[in-house]
């Protein structure tokens, strides 16, 4: 199930197949079942085939302990009917999950079933020199390694959560199982990356606490996905936020998240019309300000950084840290550093 190195070898440009052993090489789980079932349905013939099949392992619906038809049609009565409990001993559940089957097309891969997606959602790479996809959709990514398991799995965050537990994902499920545990105190983890580099070195913050670290890379998924609520250029905002802070820190990371409205930004965009606002409000026609030839964004640049602004590393625009409080969840607040000769004698 495990055994996808093939798929690097299908023919096709180099740069594809470089792109497909690296998104090989931190294949969670989760993935894993699902690409094995994809790649059953309709086996790949060459890497354009290949990186459109990786590229479509989140369309599908993977229901754990589900491995069978008997299985499948006792977690669909239990989950998605109003089938009483006491009726369950008189209904046959592999017709049951049959029936499961015909609505809902899939393939058993272990203990879990894993439903089809609609083909038309996939995303469309077509190859010719066009741009390879992002392996994006994530937060963190573990590499967890246990007694029975040391070689490790890959656990991708946040992943689906599974219909009849809305505490855990089902990547967390399929990854338990794998590394035969049941507790994340059981494992160690190996290697850790976060889509965010301002996140830093995740092994060196979380160590062993796997749970936390679960946690927070959940956290950090709703963030991503939610986008600020859909606020405009969040992903601007927020990068140019941790820079701001000097953020190396996935708690801080988050923190900083939740206080994107301590910061005031504006953009190198609109520095011109702003420019030329500011001097008009001041009386200066707009024609003498066309005629003087003024750099108006220089000029509105200029102004910022005299009100505390600096620029933005990737030159979007500008930011700095507004006098609202900051509101710590999940970080803690540094310590000011004592002065030299404050120290109690």
């Amino acid at each position: 199930m495990n055994d996808f190195d093939y798929l690097a070898q299908l023919p096709g440009e180099e740069r594809e197949q470089d792109w497909i052993r690296k998104r090989l090489g931190t294949l969670s789980v989760r993935e894993g079942i699902v690409l094995a079932a994809a790649t059953l349905d309709n086996s790949p013939e060459n890497t354009v085939d290949a990186i459109n099949c990786l590229q479509s392992l989140d369309y599908y619906t993977v229901l754990p302990n589900a491995g069978s038809y008997e299985a499948l049609g006792r977690r669909y009565l239990l989950n998605e009917t109003r089938m009483p409990m006491d009726a369950l001993p008189f209904a046959d559940l592999e017709q049951t999950g049959r029936y499961y089957e015909g609505i809902f097309p899939g393939l058993f891969v272990g203990d879990c079933y894993v439903e089809y997606p609609n083909p038309d959602l996939y995303p469309a790479y077509s190859g010719h020199g066009a741009p390879l996809p992002a392996d994006d959709g994530w937060s963190v990514k573990l590499k967890l390694a246990s007694p029975a398991v040391p070689e490790g799995v890959w656990l991708r965050l946040p992943g689906p959560f599974v219909e009849d537990c809305c505490e855990d994902t089902v990547e967390e499920v399929v990854a338990l199982r794998e590394l035969q545990v049941k507790r994340w105190d059981e494992c160690a983890l190996v290697d850790a990356k976060c889509v965010l580099p301002e996140a830093g070195d995740l092994v060196a913050q979380y160590g062993d606490n796997i749970a936390d670290l679960i946690y927070d890379g959940v956290q950090l998924g709703f963030v991503l996905d939610e986008k600020g609520q859909g606020s405009s250029r969040f992903m601007q905002r927020y990068t140019s936020a941790l820079a701001l802070e000097g953020c190396h820190d996935l708690r801080l990371a988050l923190d900083i998240s939740q206080n994107l409205n301590c910061y005031d930004w504006m953009q190198r965009a609109d520095l011109e019309a702003s420019g030329m606002a500011l001097l008009m409000d001041k009386g200066v026609s707009e024609e003498l300000i066309r005629a003087s030839g003024i750099d108006l964004a220089g000029y509105k640049a200029h102004l910022l950084e005299q009100e505390g602004y600096t620029p933005t590393p990737d030159g979007w625009g500008y930011i700095r840290r507004n006098a609202k409080e900051f509101c710590y969840q999940f970080s803690t607040p540094a310590q000011p550093q004592e002065e030299p000769g404050m120290a109690m004698q």
